[in-house]
């Protein structure tokens, strides 16, 4: 797409067929919604340019908001501006990015949050007068305003969620696996059914995790005892007799790094800590002091160096 066609779309000098071309190639692929949220962004923000009557602006917001689907990235958090110009009436978007880790927050007209991690996606977001619905890929924790007569349901590539009003994190990466852990409420995990058989679906309650499985015919309930699954959002991380291999894994998910061990035998050592709100050197210098080891920071991952415990 050509910058001056671009400009033309802006400048509200274009037909409703040429906005529709500009809008199909948009749709088309990230890399072309990104280039148009950059020369909305410059086109806008710009004081030598001319704005479109108001006429013209409503045209091409209005046609922007008839989009079916809009794709929600983690990565986007420089063009959160234009994507809540977009999504304009319905919804705000805003992200809290940093080297300890990143999330986003989308927030909806009716009071509920979802905030996203890592490089999750929330697609086809649809909430109006008689439903609310999202697509998940990837990991959010959800905090949805009760309303019993709008359930709120969240689509996985292999399960279905539906709640009235509740708390709950969904971590669901890849088609093999979704997980469930609830905070508060009562959440309903659905497992479709295949070949024409029935759904399959349990209630969860409060401190329970529900899991759907590719291999399993079932869905696992079971107590949630993992301490550290909201860290992501929290910052508060704590260990009790807690394998490093375990450690590993919580502080990768925290703070986005890769951990390593020159030593293998380290990830059998055993840690007691709690960290409030501590930044990943900081946490990092204090197991490497428990354990009397030394560490080297190379780009975005830790390697830690030692004899062990």
């Amino acid at each position: 797409m050509k910058e001056e066609e671009l400009a033309k779309y802006f400048s509200g000098e274009m037909t409703q067929g040429e906005m529709d071309e500009i809008h199909s190639w948009r749709e088309d692929s990230f890399d072309n919604t990104k280039v148009f949220l950059e020369a909305k962004n410059l086109w806008f923000s710009s004081g030598d340019t001319p704005a479109p009557d108001q006429k013209v602006l409503d045209r091409i917001l209005d046609s922007e908001e008839s989009t079916k689907t809009f794709v929600i990235k983690r990565v986007w958090y420089k063009y959160a501006a234009a994507v809540a110009m977009i999504i304009g009436l319905s919804a705000m978007f805003y992200f809290n990015r940093s080297n300890e880790g990143s999330m986003g927050t989308y927030a909806l007209e009716d009071g509920s949050q979802i905030v996203l991690h890592g490089d999750s996606e929330l697609s086809s977001i649809k909430v109006d007068e008689t439903s609310r619905e999202v697509t998940l890929m990837g990991k959010a924790y959800f905090d949805i305003e009760k309303d019993e007569k709008r359930p709120f349901i969240i689509n996985t590539s292999n399960a279905r969620i539906k709640v009235l009003g509740t708390s709950f994190q969904i971590d669901s990466y890849s088609d093999k696996k979704t997980e469930v852990i609830v905070e508060s409420g009562l959440v309903y995990l659905i497992k479709p059914g295949e070949r024409g058989k029935a759904d399959l679906s349990v209630k969860l309650a409060e401190g329970e995790t529900g899991t759907v499985n590719y291999t399993s015919k079932g869905i696992l309930k079971k107590n949630n005892r993992n301490r550290n699954y909201l860290a992501w959002k929290t910052k508060s991380l704590a260990f009790e007799r807690t394998t490093m291999a375990e450690v590993k894994k919580t502080l990768e998910d925290v703070y986005g790094i890769n951990v390593e061990f020159e030593n293998a035998s380290l990830l059998s050592c055993k840690l007691t800590a709690k960290f409030n709100e501590r930044k990943a050197k900081d946490a990092i210098a204090i197991i490497s002091k428990t354990f009397n080891l030394t560490y080297e920071f190379k780009e975005n991952k830790v390697i830690f160096k030692g004899k062990g415990c």
